[in-house]
């Protein structure tokens, strides 16, 4: 049978990976939990949940970042296991290891696809190490497919799924529609769903919360993101080609990891012709179970037209939606391959035996991921991915965290903020604070750092000396430590610089301001 290739065939020592690798999985996870260095983004969300005294202020706080609440409410009831950013970072070490093992214990994949999916990219870095909540988009689509024969007595668990994925991210509400309209499709193409489902004798009862349920959670998770519509750029032209080509670069990334160069009119079309073999090959391996088909082209067309329309992405943390849709759509499949008609072992293009056969498609594209994967995870161990946490731990080595900080972009010396558990002078702001508000800053120009040091100065007259910490994007170029500059009423020493990070804006300088006391 062709779908044996990536579902279940028991091999000898089978069992014996099937520990060891999850068990391998969570304890590098874990180490990295405590080694990770976080970096602006992941330091954001940390510092949201932190400053906030109640939920109230956690909403305030979460509002202009342009996502829903849930990912900061689990930073909020999570910060006091320790008190500093490893809290979060023990909570998505949790939620991601939970995510993999489930992925273990119930999806239908060999152990080979297993293994290849488990230390890729996504699974084992970018969902794993890196702390956002698109762990919560792969850990609740793992949950919906591990569930998904329940649907035959309750709906209710699958309307969580549907309201929390609408509470995580936008992006997430793809994954909430695919879920939405497969179970829809299902009810009313497939009669013995009804009939099996109105067995139960509260169905009324369970349909009317399921569906209460999941509106009330889309409702809420809609309300989160209209809070900032306005930093919403909507596309000005219907159609155009070079858009809509970087779109299909955006799922060629999701199969290879790879996008294409914007700029370059036969690379995006070259990406494009891969893309339709890559997209087209999975919709006929997958066709033979009605609701895996409907829940892959639903999400990819929701995502696609999200992209197209509203958000192109920034990013592989992005395009790893398309992944994940693929997967889960596998994932469901393979779980019914049981109803896998007779007809579809008719040889064409994308059978077996044929170059296009999407089994052989799959490794490889796994095996792209697992080598990326496992390189950045080498990598997150040798160099750090923001060199905020060494800047912090340099600056309280020397007992400076209480002295007096000017700093910026504020963007970026959020990190050391996190780490220093302190407010900066922010210029962004015009005061004090410890991470990027979006609704109150203004944006600054870089070369006028100085001019805004002076501000300060003039604001805080009984400061005589004070730290000056600047991002690589803001940086006084070309003054080495130990050299200074001299101003009418200042002076500017460099101390020390650290470059020693995968992110060039999250490089750090600190320098002394003086004032001239003559």
């Amino acid at each position: 049978m062709e779908l044996k290739r990536i579902s279940q065939i028991q091999l000898p020592g089978q069992r014996f990976y099937e520990i060891f690798l999850p068990i391998l999985f969570i304890i590098i996870g874990l180490f990295g939990a405590f080694n990770h260095a976080l970096w602006r983004d992941e330091m954001q969300g940390w510092l949201v949940a932190w400053q906030s005294n109640n939920l109230i202020d956690l909403w305030k706080n979460n509002a202009p970042s342009g996502h829903p609440i849930l990912w900061s409410l689990l930073i909020y009831f999570s910060k006091n296991i320790t008190g500093t950013p490893v809290s979060m970072q023990l909570m998505h070490w949790l939620l991601g290891s939970s995510a993999i093992l489930i992925f273990w214990r119930f999806s239908p994949f060999n152990l080979t696809t297993k293994a290849l999916f488990t230390f890729g990219y996504y699974p084992f870095w970018e969902y794993f190490f890196v702390c956002r909540h698109y762990v919560i988009a792969e850990l609740i689509i793992f949950i919906f497919c591990s569930i998904y024969h329940l649907r035959r007595t309750t709906y209710i668990p699958f309307a969580l799924c549907i309201g929390l994925l609408a509470n995580t991210q936008a992006l997430s509400w793809s994954l909430a529609f695919a879920v939405g309209m497969t179970l829809v499709s299902d009810w009313f193409l497939n009669p013995y769903q009804r009939k099996n489902y109105m067995r139960n004798n509260n169905w009324i009862f369970d349909l009317i919360s399921s569906i209460t349920i999941s509106l009330s959670l889309l409702s809420f998770g809609a309300f989160s993101l209209l809070q900032v519509r306005d930093s919403v750029k909507l596309l000005t032209s219907f159609i155009d080609i070079r858009h809509f080509l970087r779109v299909v670069g955006q799922i060629f990334g999701g199969y290879v990891l790879i996008i294409p160069n914007s700029s370059r009119f036969f690379d995006l079309i070259l990406c494009a012709l891969i893309t339709l073999i890559l997209v087209f090959s999975t919709i006929i391996f997958i066709k033979f179970y009605r609701p895996a088909l409907t829940y892959f082209l639903s999400g990819f067309i929701f995502l696609f037209l999200f992209n197209y329309f509203l958000f192109l992405g920034d990013g592989s943390r992005h395009y790893g939606y398309y992944f994940l849709l693929i997967i889960s759509s596998l994932w469901l499949a393979l779980s019914n391959k049981d109803k896998q008609p007779t007809s579809s072992n008719l040889q064409n293009l994308f059978t077996k035996g044929n170059l296009f056969y999407f089994p052989r498609l799959l490794t490889i594209c796994l095996a792209i991921h697992m080598v990326v994967g496992i390189h950045m995870v080498i990598n997150d161990f040798r160099l750090p991915y923001s060199s905020g946490k060494e800047t912090a731990q340099y600056i309280q080595a020397r007992g400076w965290e209480d002295s007096p900080i000017f700093a910026t972009r504020d963007v970026e010396v959020a990190t050391v903020s996190g780490y220093l558990d302190r407010e900066f002078y922010l210029p962004e702001l015009n005061g004090y604070g410890s991470y990027a508000q979006w609704a109150n800053r203004v944006i600054l120009d870089r070369t006028k750092t100085l001019d805004e040091v002076q501000v300060y100065l003039d604001k805080y007259p009984k400061v005589n000396k004070l730290l000056l910490l600047l991002s690589n994007r803001s940086s006084i170029k070309n003054l080495e430590p130990g050299e200074s500059l001299y101003f009418e009423k200042f002076r500017v020493k460099a101390d020390s610089k650290f470059e020693n990070s995968f992110h060039d804006s999250e490089m750090f300088y600190l320098y002394w301001v003086e004032r001239n006391l003559d």
